[in-house]
């Protein structure tokens, strides 16, 4: 079986981690490949940087055409929100021969069935400009029938970017904080039941951070880190797999990017997740480097 991820960096990177981490403890039919791609063009310039939302789509769509011809993966995960929200709009989705599925439709099944469980909680949901100004997640919650003063979305400039390069957490925790904030003020009603969904692959390296921000102004919330349960998505909700819990799945692992990954973001990264998947850092350390990828 070969599965691909990918991400618009390398925040995705800890949902091939827990892959990985998910594949040492069942046993599937057969071994398993796992390729990681690096959807951004460039370190400094990716698709949020971008100037129109035309300029992403055809940029994401070449990149999904060629990797899918080049790698022939047998699955396609966009473990990226920012991408997710414009995949369903690539000439790539509507032609595609191959399973394609985005983290945006793991994380939409998670909120609706934890917000259906507790009619009076509210969620913020924080993610890039791309993910929030898109307002798929929105859209999609209020469609299935969530109030929508029942969901705060609030974009957060940057902080991937910083989370990346920032390992000692400071200046990343102080962009949560004002995110968190903002996040509080438009918040309608109590926040007794409150919820905080990450809807950016970076943002579950600073869960913790998250958490002690609204602590520090009074609210208790669950934080819900959409990186974690894709395993749940792809091996026991799909049906797609025999599993059983016992045993290990041969696995190898493969990073590719067309830019040079930056040191401090192999560093800041691996620290994160050294403990998680030792053979997604390795193949993350010496990542293939291919700048004709895309």
């Amino acid at each position: 079986m070969h599965l691909l991820i990918t991400d618009s960096g390398v925040g995705g990177l800890s949902v091939c981690a827990f892959v990985e981490q998910y594949l040492r403890t069942h046993g599937l039919r057969e071994p398993f490949r796992l390729t990681y791609v690096n959807a951004s063009p460039e370190n400094d310039f990716g698709y949020n940087s971008m100037g129109s939302r035309r300029e992403k789509l055809d940029t994401f769509d070449r990149f999904l055409h060629i990797v899918a011809e080049r790698f022939a993966p047998d699955l396609l995960y966009v473990a990226c929100n920012t991408l997710s929200v414009l995949m369903a709009d690539t000439s790539f989705a509507k032609t595609a021969r191959l399973p394609l599925e985005g983290i945006v439709d793991t994380g939409v099944r998670r909120l609706l069935r934890e917000l259906e469980a507790s009619p009076g909680s509210v969620v913020a949901i924080f993610g890039t400009d791309t993910t929030i100004g898109e307002g798929t997640y929105s859209r999609l919650l209020e469609g299935a029938g969530i109030d929508a003063a029942r969901i705060v979305a609030q974009a957060c400039p940057s902080l991937a970017d910083t989370i990346s390069e920032d390992r000692r957490g400071l200046e990343a925790l102080a962009k949560i904080r004002r995110y968190v904030a903002s996040s509080l003020s438009r918040t309608e009603g109590p926040t007794t039941d409150h919820l905080s969904y990450l809807a950016c692959t970076h943002y579950g390296y600073r869960k913790d951070q998250f958490a002690s921000a609204f602590a520090d102004l009074g609210v208790c919330t669950r934080i819900l880190n959409p990186n974690e349960i894709v395993v749940e998505d792809l091996f026991e909700s799909s049906g797609r797999f025999v599993v059983t819990p016992h045993g290990e799945t041969p696995c190898e692992v493969e990073f590719v990017a067309r830019y040079r990954i930056p040191e401090t973001a192999i560093e800041t990264i691996g620290f994160f997740l050294r403990d998680i998947a030792p053979k997604t850092i390795e193949a993350f350390t010496h990542f293939t480097y291919d700048p004709d990828l895309f």
